[in-house]
C-alpha cells in the first residue's frame, strides 16, 4: 500500500501546520471524497496520512478499508496485518480496519498459509473477500468460516479443486452472506456415494453456479429446493462445461417463485433453442442475460393470438442482454434476430421491456440487422410512451405536474434515468 503499510509511529509526525490545525475532520473527509478509488487514490491517501496526527486519524481507516493489493503493496500489507505468524504474540490494530480483501491481482505472489493468516487477522471486520487464483486451499476454510460479517464471497478465480462439502460447511456459518460466487474449477462432489444436505446462508441474494456443477450436484439441489432462502433473487449459471439444458430447466422451475434476475452464459453443452422457454420457467423474471447460442426464433414462447389488448399479461422482463459463446451461426434460418423481438414487443408480449443490450458479436448491429435494431429502439420508445401515458407498471405511482406530456418527462432528470434504449456492447 505505497509506503503507508509500514505505519510510522505517531511520534514521528511533524507538528500540525496552522492551516491543518483549523481544518475540521468533516472538511478533510469531504476533500477525500472527491478522489477516485484505485491505486493512485491509495498512494495519495498514504501521503495524506503522513502530514500530521490529525490527518492520520482521519485517513487511516479509509486507507485500510479497501486496499488495492498487487506487487510490493501486497508484501507491505502482509507485513503490517500479520507482523508475526502467531496473532497472540504480536497483533496489528490496523487489521480491524480492513473491510474488503481483494486478492484477485495475486497470482504467483503469496501462498496459501498467508491467505489463511490474512483471513484470520481480519475476520472481525471483513465484509468482502475475493479469493486469489493459486493461494487459496483447504487451510483457508476454517478462518473463512469465522468471518461473521462477510457479505460478499467470490471464489470464481480459485484454480484448485474445491470440495463442495467444505464449501457448504463454511458458507452455512456466514449469517450475513448475500453474494456467493462458486469457483470455475472442477469439484469432487460427484464422487460422493450419498447425497449431501446442501444448506445456504439465510440472507443469500445472489448465487453464481460455475465449474463442476452438474449431475449429482444438480440432482441434490433439485431435491432440496426449500433449502434455498427466500431472499434469493439473482442466479447466474456460467462456465459449466458439463451442464445440460434439462438440468438447468429443472433447477429454474424449482426456483421460479424466487428468481427475478438470471444469467446464462458459457454453457457449451446447451444447444440452440434449448432455453427458449426460460421466460415461462421463471415467470417473475425482470432481468435476463443469455447467449443467442441457446435460443432461436421461438424464444419467449409467445402464445398464438397474443395481441396488444392483452397487455396486462405481458412478461415482467424489463432488461434483456444478449451475448454469444462462440457457437452461434447468424446465417442459420432459426437464429434469433431483431425482427423476432420486434414481434413480441409490438404485440406487447414484452410490453414492460425497456432496455436491450446486445453484444457486437451477435452481428445484430451489422448491415440490414443494424437498421432493424434501430427500428426496435424506436418501438421501445413508443411502448414506453404508451406505458407512461396510461400509468402502467413502473409508472403506476409516478407523480408529475398534471400539464406534463411524455416528451417533457422524457427530458427531466428522472425521465433520463428511466428512459428506454438499445445499447451495443462493443467488447462482448
Amino acid at each position: 500500500m505505497g509506503n503507508a503499510d509500514s505505519s510510522p509511529s505517531l511520534s514521528t509526525f511533524p507538528q500540525p501546520s496552522p492551516l491543518g490545525a483549523h481544518l475540521p475532520d468533516e472538511l478533510l473527509l469531504e476533500i477525500l471524497s472527491y478522489l477516485s478509488p484505485g491505486r493512485d487514490f491509495q498512494s495519495t491517501l498514504a501521503s495524506f496520512c503522513l502530514v500530521c496526527k490529525q490527518w492520520y486519524n482521519v485517513g487511516i481507516s479509509l486507507l485500510y478499508e479497501s486496499p488495492y493489493l498487487a506487487g510490493r503493496s501486497y508484501d507491505l500489507f502482509v507485513q503490517t496485518i500479520c507482523p508475526s505468524i502467531n496473532a497472540h504474540i504480536l497483533k496489528s490494530e490496523l487489521a480491524g480496519l480492513v473491510k474488503e480483501l481483494d486478492l484477485s491481482h495475486i497470482v504467483h505472489q503469496g501462498n496459501k498459509a498467508i491467505t489463511a493468516r490474512l483471513l484470520g487477522r481480519t475476520k472481525q471486520s471483513l465484509e468482502v473477500f475475493i479469493a486469489p487464483q493459486a493461494s487459496f486451499a483447504i487451510n483457508c476454510w476454517a478462518a473463512l468460516s469465522k468471518c461473521s460479517k462477510l457479505r460478499y464471497l467470490n471464489l470464481s478465480l480459485v484454480s484448485e479443486c474445491i470440495a463442495f462439502q467444505s464449501l457448504n460447511q463454511t458458507v452455512r456459518q456466514l449469517p450475513e452472506l448475500t453474494h456467493l460466487y462458486l469457483p470455475r474449477s472442477s469439484s469432487s462432489y460427484n464422487s460422493l456415494q450419498i447425497s449431501m444436505n446442501i444448506k445456504w446462508p439465510p440472507k443469500l441474494k445472489l448465487l453464481q453456479l460455475a465449474g463442476g456443477v452438474h449431475g449429482k450436484f444438480i440432482w441434490d439441489l433439485n431435491a432440496q429446493p426449500n433449502n434455498f432462502p427466500p431472499t434469493l433473487t439473482h442466479l447466474s449459471i456460467s462456465h459449466c462445461p458439463h451442464l445440460e439444458h434439462w438440468d438447468i430447466k429443472s433447477l429454474l422451475k424449482n426456483l421460479s417463485r424466487l428468481l427475478h434476475h438470471l444469467e446464462l452464459r458459457n454453457l457449451p453443452q446447451v444447444k440452440q433453442g434449448k432455453l427458449n422457454g426460460v421466460l415461462d420457467w421463471v415467470p417473475h423474471l425482470q432481468s435476463l442475460i443469455i447467449c443467442t447460442d441457446y435460443i432461436d426464433i421461438n424464444f419467449g414462447s409467445m402464445p398464438s393470438g397474443f395481441n396488444p389488448s392483452m397487455w396486462a399479461q405481458s412478461k415482467p422482463l424489463e432488461r434483456l442482454t444478449l451475448l454469444t459463446s462462440g457457437a452461434h451461426d447468424p446465417n442459420d434460418q432459426n437464429y434469433f434476430m431483431p425482427v423476432d423481438m420486434w414481434e413480441m414487443l409490438e404485440q406487447r408480449y414484452l410490453g414492460r421491456l425497456r432496455w436491450v443490450l446486445v453484444a457486437k458479436s451477435t452481428q445484430w448491429p451489422d448491415g440490414e440487422n443494424g437498421a432493424e435494431l434501430d427500428a426496435l429502439e424506436g418501438l421501445l420508445h413508443e411502448v414506453d410512451k404508451e406505458n407512461w401515458e396510461r400509468r402502467r407498471w413502473h409508472y403506476e405511482d409516478l407523480q408529475v405536474p398534471s400539464d406534463w406530456i411524455y416528451e417533457r418527462w422524457y427530458e427531466s432528470p428522472q425521465g433520463k434515468r428511466m428512459r428506454p434504449g438499445v445499447r451495443v456492447l462493443r467488447d462482448q
